[in-house]
């Protein structure tokens, strides 16, 4: 080996950093002449066998999760290659010709609003990616955003992963959180210093003097005070920025892409309200955004271009404005392009996509139909159309395009994942765990795929292979709160309450507005007796949503269950007011009622829940209490036999056996095995 090479192939030819962790260097790779790199030294903090063999494990599982990163996206340095030699780690790394955003920090010269807003954007998209991954920065810092020199694009780079790893500390503790400093780092530790640098660089504050600025403090909050009277900043953008930088971690941002949506709402290149919640409902339910963008881009690259210039121009400004969310405008764009050119498959494509953004599915599946009438071999125009039906609810017609797509395109993990979704709406079990296992299979990073086929097998009663499903989804991303929610659905289903209660803790952490997270926990403490703990959930979701039916009705059974009748009948009322048709409400009420005497209320509540629905088991079931104790023996035998009818075809056989020995007992009949006879109707919460 050549002692003047490092592993035998790297030149060096600069030191460009010789400190306390390890030296870094410039080099060129002689098996490649020409070829620069960057190569990092990391001095282990011991030479202890034991300790480099955990180092070793340590580190190589970094480095595949940082390659890997790498490879998935251009603004994100590149892992090359990892190698040890004389008992020192070193990283190869990509070098990236540019200026760091140190040089853009000028003292004095602050940068202008839609400056900062850029550039926030850009590493909120990077950092979005990252963390998907599973991976925190943690050195964000202006020296480690390199403006490229080739396209101008920021890049991040000199993950603090490795330092992590080698010795638990980071030297920029100007842009540290305090939980960071703590050794308790999060997602949004990231978050906190990308907000300090945004700060830095509205203000022209250089990065010697950002410790002193970070020190100006509110003396009853504890928030850093950077706006004076000479600033004038847009309110809204120092609204996100304060959160960005909240002390408390919990009150931060919770992820990067929360961040963008707000930045998107602020420049006006997001839908209204309405729309906007519309479509994160959407995107929750399907976790499809990214298969229609991934989808769209392999469409572009199989399709042929529009051919005059005007098109082009057209084309690529609706393509811009769909980019940015703006889909009314992309649309307006598509238009023309079609009025141009009614041939151009690609515009109807993208115009579908764009229409189905906005919800508007008849129209997504007509444009996708148009783009498959002029190239029938469109693998994804297919599994656009698929979507759009899948919305519509016509889940064979999306099957069969997703069937189609599949003979044209046999490895898209989207289209089998889309398959998968509309074979589980046809209750095709098998067909749907089949279709999550080939996503998988194609995509091992598939998080949704994972998910769906986790909540699948729970209602399988799978419950096992359901919790490693949403285990290895929160592998790939600890801070996918749906994962721990599901799973501690699955938990409580084990009769593991503490379990749930964790899994519902983290899902609430990493998403302080999860209200089912919240629902489910605090029916968790119900059951365990904890009243106070249930209660502060409860009254968690009111305050999110006054008018969130179910917690009304889930307080109202907590309160219930300890004997404040009067309480419960308080929160069914108000679940009344805001759906006067809730039969869950109704049936509640009038057991509540029952206990306190109220034989008339009662039965008045449990006849207009049969009135509502006349196949509702538990209204006539709970009755027939109500007309036993009236001394109506036949009104009561009546609506007995009418439950247990019920019960049988909904296959609740406990609740049969209930209804049957009430039967039993009227008719002066042996009843079955004995049990307790209920003082009050059975509750419902649904």
């Amino acid at each position: 080996m050549n002692s003047d090479l490092l592993d035998g192939r790297y030149r060096i030819l600069k030191l460009l950093n010789d400190g306390e962790k390890g030296k870094t260097y410039l080099v060129e790779d002689v098996i490649l002449p020409g070829s620069k790199f960057i190569v990092k030294q990391l001095c282990p903090p011991s030479n202890n066998p034991q300790t480099l063999t955990i180092l070793r494990r340590l580190f190589a599982s970094k480095a595949a999760t940082l390659e890997k990163l790498g490879q998935e996206n251009d603004k994100i340095q590149k892992l090359i290659a990892f190698f040890e030699e004389n008992q020192e780690l070193y990283i190869v790394q990509e070098f990236i010709p540019g200026n760091p955003l140190t040089d853009e920090i000028i003292q004095g010269q602050p940068l202008r609003e839609d400056q900062v807003i850029t550039v926030l954007s850009e590493i909120l998209e990077i950092l979005a990616i990252v963390h998907s991954y599973g991976v925190i920065h943690r050195d964000i810092k202006p020296a480690n955003i390199i403006r490229r020199e080739s396209d101008k694009k920021l890049v991040l780079v000199n993950f603090g992963t490795f330092n992590e790893a080698i010795t638990n500390t980071v030297d920029s503790l100007e842009y540290m959180p305090i939980e960071q400093v703590n050794g308790n780092l999060k997602y949004n530790s990231d978050i906190y210093a990308l907000g300090i640098i945004a700060i830095a660089v509205l203000i022209g504050l250089p990065a010697n003097e950002i410790s002193n600025f970070r020190g100006h403090k509110n003396r009853l909050t504890g928030e850093i005070v950077w706006r004076h009277k000479n600033l004038k900043v847009n309110k809204k953008l120092a609204k996100i920025l304060n959160k960005m930088v909240r002390f408390d971690y919990r009150k931060r941002y919770h992820s990067a892409t929360e961040v963008l949506d707000d930045l998107k709402k602020l420049t006006n290149l997001e839908p209204d309200q309405q729309k906007q919640h519309q479509k994160k409902l959407l995107l929750v339910l399907t976790g499809i955004a990214g298969c229609i963008i991934l989808g769209v881009g392999a469409w572009q690259l199989r399709s042929p271009k529009p051919v005059s210039d005007a098109q082009q121009k057209l084309y690529q400004e609706g393509v811009n404005k769909y980019d940015t969310g703006n889909y009314e405008g992309a649309i307006e764009d598509f238009n023309q392009v079609i009025q141009l050119d009614p041939q151009n498959a690609l515009a109807y494509n993208r115009r579908g996509d764009a229409y189905y953004r906005l919800g508007d599915y008849e129209q997504a599946q007509a444009d996708s139909s148009q783009a498959l009438l002029l190239n029938p071999q469109d693998a994804n125009a297919y599994f656009d159309r698929g979507f759009a039906f899948s919305e519509l609810g016509k889940y064979k017609e999306a099957i069969a395009d997703y069937t189609q797509a599949i003979k044209l395109n046999s490895k898209n993990a989207y289209a089998y994942y889309g398959r998968g979704l509309a074979r589980a709406q046809l209750k095709d079990n098998k067909g749907a765990i089949g279709d999550f296992s080939k996503a998988i299979a194609f995509k091992p990073q598939h998080t949704e795929a994972y998910l769906q086929r986790g909540i699948l097998r729970r209602h399988l009663r799978q419950r096992l292979e359901a919790i490693q499903d949403f285990d290895t989804v929160i592998k790939i991303n600890p801070s996918d709160a749906k994962a721990y929610y599901q799973r501690g659905l699955t938990q409580s289903l084990n009769k593991q309450k503490y379990a749930a209660l964790k899994d519902y803790t983290d899902a609430i952490n990493i998403n302080p507005k999860y209200i089912e997270a919240y629902l489910n926990r605090g029916d968790v403490y119900s059951d365990l007796g904890d009243k106070l703990e249930a209660t502060e959930d409860y009254n968690t979701i009111l305050q999110i949503d006054p008018k969130f039916i179910a917690a009304y009705i889930h307080r109202g059974i907590h309160r219930f269950s300890f004997g404040d009748y009067k309480g419960g009948i308080e929160d069914y009322t108000e679940a009344l007011k805001l759906d006067p048709n809730n039969i869950a409400a109704y049936n509640n009420r009038g057991n509540a009622y029952l206990e306190l005497g109220n034989k008339k209320a009662a039965n008045q509540d449990y006849s207009r829940a049969i009135a509502i629905n006349p196949n509702n088991a538990l209204a006539y079931y709970n009755r027939g209490v109500i007309r036993t104790k009236q001394k109506n023996k036949q009104g009561a035998i009546a609506d007995f036999k009418k439950a247990a009818k019920l019960f049988q075809q909904q296959g609740e056989q406990d609740s049969y056996q209930d209804a049957q020995r009430e039967i039993a007992i009227l008719q002066n009949k042996s009843a079955p095995a004995p049990t307790t006879r209920p003082k009050s109707g059975k509750r419902e919460k649904n």
